[in-house]
């Protein structure tokens, strides 16, 4: 006590002197403060006064300020003041670093780390080019994160931070910072081995306890790892453990996530890098392991924008490691368990995770680790991505929980902005158009755009093919099934299709269906789906096209379908032709070619076509306030219009292509497609939770602006193979069960209507299943 108070005494009187005391000139001024610092030094070995009792702290402050004054009075950028001219021909900040490492007196390391921030951070002046700076910034960035727990942890994250700074300012300083052990500061990063202690020393106090210390290191390493000079990426990838740490760290809070945990709380917790320690201060009483939960999805969060900003170099690399340590070390093996409950929680964790990653480095590693990385023809029954086969399994598993579950990471999947997804899940095995009912040419040209004129002229060219092959097509038909003849008949004659079907057995007339399904003039399947043409017209289908499809389809459907009709009108048919001009739905753009080019069905045919799908008595919107299908068309609109700008950027083409190497002999959908087609057939077996989910997934794959996927799954008329199925075909089966329960049960239409309303006010719902309706 009497110490201290003889030491503010001691500081009154030299002010007071200083006052009286004639002008001295800064340099002076600036050299007596050194002085002062040197000499206590000198003056008092053997003393274990802590710095707080001593003058050094007032020296090294009035040190800096006469720095900065001289600075802003020469107001001339890139000019030296005495004053600092004598610091660095002097080399005070190399004889600074000395005093603060031996830390005598106590606390001298925390000031001298104070004052190199202040001076790198307040100096406008470029010092960090100068050796005596850099050299000196350089070891004492070596003598920080040492010891865990340091009191010097705060004094040292500023300063490396600062330092973080003036490099991402100029990043050609890191240059200074990567040195080689033994021969001192290398300028040539190709002379291994390398050492860039600045990144060292911020893996280490990312460890720190203490959270905003630890955030803080991390936005340091963001800085490091965001350098564009490949010299800083090659010493941080090769020569630091950067990737294994920040993996490292992912993988012990992988392990603390709790093996039991109810997936809604996984779906429904919100992490973010920079906030956990706050968010587990407020859930002190929730649920066992939301903690540990959230702990894991900050640091994915903070891997996950890192890998975004940072140098691509470094991305790769640290999306490689987290490939290879936690999702195949890790993540894989829980995923492939046969425990009912293992695999419901993993497979959580893994959705979760996929919902938190965008960067496209790390989402791309998540692609190939569940999809496998190859991007050829698949073929049916033939081995493939072991993980990929298994969750797809899963997805007509026993346990409709399992069943869930996975159906949520595949929709979670197709909401990601990668093409590796749809291309591996949707679009390979189409790319060849194998589905149509005479395969395309597979010629180099046909992959290239054609202009309007090349399409006007391949359409009246394929006029009279279409003519011919539908005539044989109806006339093969006819023989080979009276049914089906007599069902065709009643189309073209305007005539109730109901009425012939009540003379036929119920196989005979899902037979009858189906066959009218594929037949190539594009004969509607069942005759309700013209009962109603005037349900949407073309000014209500325009708004569900994009601008680039309402492009397309009035340059192209407009003005050569017109053609295609003064065509029809001009040419000499056979009796056989003029059957199927009749058959042939009327409008333009709805004639469906197997040659290479199709153009393209009315949207309100189309529409109407799926809408006459259902009887009337199944239908159950017209009964309540909502109005059917029409409330969701401007919200469908502005889904595919973001859909389409997140695809832009891929080159799909405007209209149906042909790969040859995609082409196939026997058409196989691909295992995706191949799974979802036989749970919708089954939409009556599977509960209301299964149905919602699987039917988001398939709108989601219908607003995908790919013409071959558009052409395979929305278009009713097109001419496919005869084993091949469409989301049509599906849905044509759905609906004759659904006539047979009508036919069982009277009060199927009530029943309908009353679980519709609970749906729609949110009231508990039953699982929706054949024995609920039935």
């Amino acid at each position: 006590m009497k110490k201290t108070m003889f030491h503010k005494f001691s500081n009154f009187i030299q002010q007071a002197v200083e006052t009286f005391a004639p002008n001295v000139s800064p340099q002076e001024e600036f050299v007596y403060h050194w002085k002062s610092v040197t000499s206590y030094f000198v003056d008092s070995k053997g003393r274990d006064a802590r710095i707080e009792e001593t003058d050094l702290q007032e020296h090294l402050v009035s040190m800096l300020r006469i720095i900065q004054e001289e600075e802003s009075n020469l107001g001339e950028a890139g000019t030296t003041g005495v004053c600092l001219e004598y610091l660095l021909q002097h080399r005070l900040l190399e004889t600074l670093y000395t005093l603060g490492r031996t830390d005598h007196p106590p606390g001298m390391k925390q000031t001298v780390l104070s004052f190199f921030t202040k001076l790198l951070s307040r100096i406008t002046h470029p010092l960090l080019p100068h050796i005596n700076v850099h050299r000196a910034v350089q070891r004492l960035v070596k003598a920080c994160g040492e010891t865990q727990g340091s009191p010097t942890e705060k004094e040292e994250i500023e300063f490396l931070c600062t330092v973080c700074a003036k490099i991402k300012t100029d990043p050609y300083l890191v240059n200074f910072f990567i040195e080689n052990p033994d021969k001192g500061i290398i300028r040539n990063p190709h002379r291994p081995p390398q050492v860039f202690s600045l990144v060292d020393a911020l893996l280490s106090l990312s460890s720190s306890q203490d959270a905003r210390i630890s955030v803080k290191a991390c936005e340091g390493l963001m800085l490091c790892a965001s350098l564009p000079e490949k010299s800083a990426a090659t010493a941080l990838i090769s020569h630091t453990c950067f990737c294994q740490a920040i993996a490292n760290t992912l993988i012990q809070l992988y392990q603390k996530l709790p093996a039991l945990i109810s997936p809604d709380v996984v779906e429904t917790v919100e992490a973010k890098w920079g906030f956990g320690n706050i968010i587990e201060r407020n859930e002190k009483q929730s649920v066992s392991g939301k903690c540990q939960v959230i702990s894991f999805l900050s640091w994915l969060d903070y891997c996950d924008q890192l890998i975004a900003v940072a140098n691509p170099l470094v991305g790769e690399a640290l999306a490689s490691e987290i490939h290879k340590t936690l999702l195949t070390g890790q993540i894989l093996l829980q995923l492939m368990q046969t425990s009912e409950s293992g695999t419901i929680v993993s497979t959580t964790y893994i959705t979760r995770c996929l919902r938190t990653v965008c960067s496209p480095a790390l989402l791309r590693e998540f692609c190939y680790f569940l999809l496998g990385s190859d991007r050829t023809l698949e073929v049916q029954n033939s081995p493939e991505h072991a993980l990929k086969k298994r969750l797809l399994e899963r997805c007509n598993h026993l346990s409709e929980e399992v069943c869930i579950a996975t159906l949520k990471l595949f929709d979670t999947l197709l909401q990601k902005e990668d093409e590796h997804i749809f291309h591996c899940l949707l679009l390979r095995n189409l790319l060849g158009r194998s589905y149509l009912q005479e395969s395309p040419p597979t010629e180099e040209s046909s992959l290239q755009m054609p202009t309007v004129n090349d399409v006007s002229q391949e359409v009246v060219n394929g006029q009279e093919e279409l003519s011919q092959t539908a005539s044989k097509v109806i006339l093969d038909s006819s023989q080979t099934n009276p049914a089906e003849a007599s069902a065709t008949t009643a189309v073209d004659a305007g005539q109730p299709a109901s009425n012939n079907r009540e003379q036929l057995s119920e196989p005979q007339a899902e037979a009858t269906d189906l066959a009218g399904l594929r037949n190539s003039s594009g004969s509607l399947a069942v005759g309700e789906c013209l009962a109603e043409p005037t349900e949407v017209d073309d000014h209500q289908t325009k708004d569900l096209l994009s601008p680039r499809e309402q492009e397309y389809s009035g340059e192209v459907c407009s003005e050569d379908n017109e053609k295609i009709n003064s065509s029809l009108g001009s040419s000499d048919s056979t009796p056989s032709g003029s059957s199927v001009s009749s058959s042939l739905p009327s409008g333009k753009g709805n004639v469906s070619f197997s040659s290479p080019m199709f153009t393209r069905s009315e949207v309100h045919k189309v529409v109407n076509c799926f809408l006459g799908l259902l009887p009337e008595e199944a239908k159950s919107s017209y009964q309540t306030p909502d109005s059917g299908y029409d409330m969701y068309i401007r919200d469908a609109h502005k889904q595919f219009a973001i859909q389409e700008t997140v695809c832009a950027s891929w080159a799909w083409p405007m209209r149906p292509v042909v790969i040859a190497e995609y082409v196939m002999d026997i058409f196989y959908e691909g295992s995706f497609l191949h799974m979802l087609f036989d749970k919708l057939a089954h939409l009556l077996d599977q509960s209301y939770s299964v149905n919602l989910l699987l039917t988001a997934i398939i709108a989601r794959v219908a607003l995908l602006p790919h013409p071959n996927l558009h052409e395979f799954l929305l278009d009713p008329f097109l001419p496919t193979l005869e084993r091949s199925r469409t989301l049509y075909s599906v849905l044509v089966k759905v609906t004759h069960e659904i006539r047979h329960h009508f036919l069982k049960k009277c009060s199927y239409e009530l029943g309908i209507l009353h679980y519709r309303i609970e749906c729609s006010q949110y009231y508990a719902i039953k699982p929706l299943t054949r024995a609920t309706l039935v």
